[in-house]
Parts: structure tokens; C-alpha cells; sequence
């Protein structure tokens, strides 16, 4: 799971404009990835399965690669990463979202 330092702070329910200005930078695939996220906040998805889902052709290291640019605009602004990440006992990542940032985006890409 991401570990927050004391320059970087975690999403709140509050954080509506800054979402927005992320939302508006991500592509359509990043889009499209936070989405299925949203929709299912708490489900850990393997990479290998958002792939799946995205028809991403590059499989689990497009998944990696579509959450690079995510996670600069998140960091420009001070924030963590919006979706939560591990490594269970399989060793392959684990990617989910929490309720609350959840809810955050939702209200953001529906506008």
C-alpha cells in the first residue's frame, strides 16, 4: 500500500477542485482505468484483469504504463496516488480504489 510522507498528502472527500485538474489532464485510457476503478471501489483488480477488462494489449505492463502520467499529475499537486496498490502473497500488484476517492472521481468525471 502507498505510504503517505509528511510533503504528500492523501485524498479527501474535500479535494474536488484538485481531482478536476487531474481528471482533465488523464487520457482516455487513464480515464477509462479509473473508471472501472470507480465503479468498484474496494476490488482488487490485478493488472493482468484490468487488461483484461481495457482489452489493453500490452497486458499488466500497460496497466503499469497507463498510471505513470496519473501518478505525476498527483504528485505536481501534492497529493498521493488516487488508487490504492499491494502485493499480495501471488507477488503481482493488486490495484484498487477507496471508497471516499472513489466517490471523489465519481462526482468529478461525471461533472
Amino acid at each position: 500500500m502507498v505510504e503517505f510522507d509528511d510533503k504528500v498528502m492523501p485524498w479527501s472527500a474535500s479535494d474536488d477542485d484538485l481531482a478536476a485538474a487531474v481528471w482533465a489532464k488523464l487520457s482516455e485510457s487513464a480515464k477509462s482505468l479509473f473508471s472501472v476503478l470507480i465503479e468498484h471501489p474496494g476490488t482488487k483488480f490485478s493488472g493482468a484483469e484490468l487488461a483484461e477488462i481495457l482489452s489493453i494489449p500490452s497486458g499488466r505492463s500497460g496497466v503499469a504504463a497507463t498510471l505513470c502520467w496519473p501518478k505525476r499529475h498527483c504528485a505536481a499537486l501534492g497529493r498521493g496516488y488516487l488508487w490504492s496498490w499491494g502485493y499480495p502473497a501471488d507477488k503481482r500488484a493488486r490495484y484498487w480504489m477507496t471508497d471516499e476517492v472513489a466517490e471523489l472521481l465519481d462526482r468529478v468525471r461525471k461533472g
